[in-house]
């Protein structure tokens, strides 16, 4: 990778060299820094999770950190932001939006609560120290702005750090 320097000063402002579009190991870097620790929009509440019992499977930023999570709506009406991979054999627990009692896994029969809790496995009842914190869904953080939905993986600032930031980003006046 050929190394670059951005100024502060627009005025000096150049065109990034071609390979930071090309080069894999740009992209990797880019994954990794800029958008697996920042918030990415989900989508509206209306279009994803609008009654309790809904649960939305979907593709964290497709073709960039293609992280599998889904999206829940649970019987108190609090909406949860989970991974969407069985924490045994990793297979996905929900594969269609559609309106659940619980997730499960089609694999060995895992059940979830809507927030990811862990409630069962056949078979393996009187089980010693089974089930644990760590048979839980992964839950990602979630904010909401009035109708719209974000998450991140593992997001570097607070969703309120993050909004003031936004607020003191303005457009160029003319």
């Amino acid at each position: 990778m050929h190394s670059f320097q951005i100024s502060e000063d627009i005025a000096h402002a150049e065109t990034l060299p071609a390979s930071f579009y090309q080069d894999a190991t740009v992209f990797e870097r880019a994954k990794d820094q800029i958008f697996a620790p920042s918030w990415q929009f989900l989508g509206s509440v209306d279009d994803l999770v609008k009654v309790p019992g809904a649960a939305h499977p979907l593709t964290l930023l497709e073709g960039c950190l293609d992280e599998p999570i889904v999206l829940t709506r649970d019987v108190a009406d609090e909406i949860h932001c989970l991974s969407n991979v069985c924490t045994h054999r990793g297979m996905l627990v929900a594969e269609a939006p559609g309106n659940e009692r619980f997730l499960r896994c089609r694999y060995h029969g895992r059940r979830f609560a809507m927030d990811g809790s862990f409630v069962s496995m056949p078979e393996f009842e009187g089980a010693e120290n089974f089930p644990s914190p760590a048979d839980n869904l992964p839950r990602l953080p979630l904010h909401k702005w009035g109708p719209l939905l974000f998450t991140g993986i593992d997001p570097a600032i607070s969703s309120a750090a993050w909004w003031r930031s936004a607020g003191r980003c303005r457009r160029p006046t003319r």
